[in-house]
């Protein structure tokens, strides 16, 4: 079960453990080129986008490098984006 408050915020009952966070919306995106995507195996288009809180939140922006699909990712399987990287 899913709940959300009137500040975005929504928590998930998964049982013995619950899943908070904070409803977000896409702010701003910018296109960073033509990566190679290692789950397609061909060059894809990749941008940044910044994602900021619906309403009041505790938290703030946050960003991501994203392809065209969900599956995307220029990262070579297993590997981690640090905080330090592009």
């Amino acid at each position: 079960m899913t709940t959300h408050g009137t500040t975005g915020d929504w928590c998930t009952d998964l049982g013995n453990i619950a899943i908070c966070g904070t409803d977000m919306e896409e702010y701003h995106r910018e296109s960073i080129g033509i990566r190679w995507c290692f789950h397609h195996r061909r060059r894809e288009e990749f941008a940044w986008v910044c994602y900021r809180p619906i309403g009041l939140s505790y938290y703030g922006p946050e960003g991501h490098i994203e392809g065209p699909t969900s599956e995307c990712t220029d990262l070579f399987p297993g590997w981690v984006r640090e905080w330090d990287e592009d």
